[in-house]
């Protein structure tokens, strides 16, 4: 049977509406998906933290916990602006004696007295608190340290002061930073040539990607399931952490007040511990 042009073009003009009904039902549900997903995943961000907010965080923190523990950094402003959470909860439970071992001045002498000052505010000891001096050690975020020169002055500081834990920058720096990297790389070294004595033991702090950075709450979820230990501190705690980082007056500029608002890393902490075995595959997957 022979149809006419009209009814043609009537059944194309179906087939048409047909397509396009079923495209805007489609777009409709991809959008409510697309609305929803996120509300449902800021709702358990939500609930893991008022949760977490009324249980013990111990079972996930440093094993031992550890009675020395050092932490190195490069630059006075480090040690509350990456391990806030870490140090609160150190002091805050007072199991651990806290040491700071900072590589620079930052480039100015006051900013130790600022060091001082946070460090007092944070819960350590001004006793604790070594601040390095060195020209071969300058601040710079292009410039590797030596090796040897970063390695022997944690591994006399860790022998000195018989250190059970020490907790340091991992191979990205948080921010890249390759002052941070180098204290990683000195670490590495005095572990894989079994420098570090047996009653201590090495920590790392993770790095995130840019997006994990800045997202705080949302990225708690994924942060508790891919670390080993973490230390987390609620919205109310985090103001002790704040009012330390302003204790480094000279560094407390505009830029950095939005790091200490947005930034996870003054929210909770997490650390994996290293080892020779650990850190020879890794440097040899770096090599590929």
């Amino acid at each position: 049977m022979m149809l006419d042009i009209e009814t043609i073009s009537q059944l194309i003009s179906n087939q048409i509406n047909g397509i396009g009904d079923w495209w805007w039902w489609y777009v409709k549900e991809i959008s409510w998906q697309l609305i929803l997903a996120p509300i449902a995943y800021l709702l358990v961000c939500i609930f893991i933290y008022q949760l977490l907010k009324r249980v013990c965080h111990r079972a996930w923190q440093l094993p031992g916990p550890p009675g020395r523990l050092l932490l190195v950094t490069a630059h006075p402003d480090d040690e509350v602006m990456f391990f806030g959470p870490m140090i609160y909860w150190l002091t805050k439970l007072r199991n651990s004696n806290v040491y700071l071992l900072c590589f620079t001045t930052g480039g100015h002498r006051r900013r130790k007295q600022e060091l001082w000052s946070c460090a007092k505010i944070m819960g350590i000891p001004e006793g604790n608190v070594t601040i390095l001096m060195n020209s071969e050690l300058p601040d710079d975020p292009k410039v590797q340290w030596p090796g040897v020169v970063v390695a022997e002055h944690i591994l006399q500081y860790i022998e000195t002061y018989k250190i059970n834990a020490v907790v340091t920058f991992d191979k990205h720096g948080v921010s890249g930073h390759r002052n941070h990297i180098s204290l990683f790389y000195a670490v590495a070294s005095l572990c894989i040539e079994k420098k570090i004595p047996s009653y201590c033991k090495l920590y790392i702090l993770e790095s995130v990607n840019l997006i994990r950075k800045y997202v705080q709450l949302l990225d708690l979820p994924i942060s508790l399931l891919t670390s080993s230990y973490w230390y987390l501190v609620t919205y109310e705690q985090r103001k002790l952490i704040h009012r330390a980082m302003a204790a480094h007056k000279s560094q407390y500029v505009w830029f950095r007040k939005l790091y200490m608002l947005f930034s996870r890393y003054t929210f909770i902490n997490t650390l994996q511990e290293v080892n020779a075995l650990d850190l020879e595959l890794d440097f040899q997957y770096d090599d590929y």
